[in-house]
């Protein structure tokens, strides 16, 4: 996918390209509230709560403020959560 394409990600209950949403989503909230932007319960569910700490964390990383998941907000996720459990190691 390049960078130009930037289709955000739709909630679903079925498995897309492997994926299943739920899981990816409730992944996402436990980032989110890991980083300090308060996803609500993690439960999997793209509600308001989810969507404005997404809105916040983009905007905190230089993103812009969406509110959507997409590819872009995926890998900077992954960054962060990944260089927090190098931190407390």
């Amino acid at each position: 996918m390049s960078s130009k394409c930037r289709r955000p990600w739709r909630e679903s209950r079925e498995l897309t390209a492997s994926v299943d949403m739920k899981k990816a989503v409730t992944n996402i909230q436990l980032i989110l509230n890991q980083q300090g932007f308060d996803a609500g319960k993690p439960d999997g569910i793209m509600g308001a709560k989810t969507k404005n700490a997404i809105r916040s964390f983009q905007k905190a990383n230089g993103m812009t403020p969406t509110g959507e998941v997409d590819e872009a907000l995926v890998r900077v996720l992954l960054e962060k959560n990944k260089a927090a459990a190098a931190a407390a190691q």
